[in-house]
């Protein structure tokens, strides 16, 4: 009916979530040791990857610590893209958009409407929950037990994706509210 802010959240919520499911990295890791090799783990919506670069001759330890991370036997200097962990999020992430869009054009129905934006705020949240407990997870699955090591581990592009998804859908529902709220009133009115 009225739809005045609240389609530009939707319409911000729907951008970062095509960001999303493109394969922007959500979390990167990085663990490497000097003149050995370094790993980096990618993890996005079609799940980890990791990418190996051996820049010397490995130790046993570190030849070990390859293997059991990349399920790989043979190594060779660059090795770019090795699927360590696939699950199909990119599906959860086309799902949320496909809701985004029918909440977006729902503007007839403001009862609908709302109750479809408060669905995808609650989904959008558990995806922020569960990208949280997955970093965490893979942030400890790739800690070495040496101190010889350097690790890095940083949030990519892709969780700031889910934190504007997040909160432009909830930025949204408020407008909904406010447009519901503002017809009520009108209805008294007459």
């Amino acid at each position: 009916m009225i739809q005045r802010v609240q389609s530009i959240y939707l319409l911000l919520t729907l951008i970062a979530l095509i960001f999303l499911s493109v394969g922007t990295d959500v979390f990167v890791t990085k663990v490497q040791q000097k003149d050995q090799f370094e790993m980096i783990s990618h993890g996005n919506v079609y799940g980890v990857q990791k990418d190996v670069y051996i820049e010397g001759e490995l130790s046993d330890q570190n030849l070990n610590l390859l293997r059991s991370a990349t399920d790989r036997v043979d190594f060779v200097a660059e090795m770019e893209g090795i699927p360590t962990f696939y699950f199909p999020f990119y599906s959860i992430t086309i799902l949320l958009s496909m809701l985004t869009v029918v909440v977006l054009f729902g503007f007839k129905n403001l009862k609908r409407q709302l109750k479809l934006g408060r669905i995808l705020f609650i989904m959008n949240f558990l995806v922020f929950g569960v990208t949280i407990v997955f970093y965490n997870l893979m942030r400890s699955s790739n800690m070495p037990d040496s101190a010889d090591y350097i690790v890095n581990t940083q949030l990519g592009f892709g969780f700031y994706c889910i934190v504007i998804a997040l909160a432009f859908s909830f930025l949204a529902n408020i407008g909904i509210r406010r447009d519901l709220r503002l017809i009520k009133s009108i209805d008294r009115i007459r």
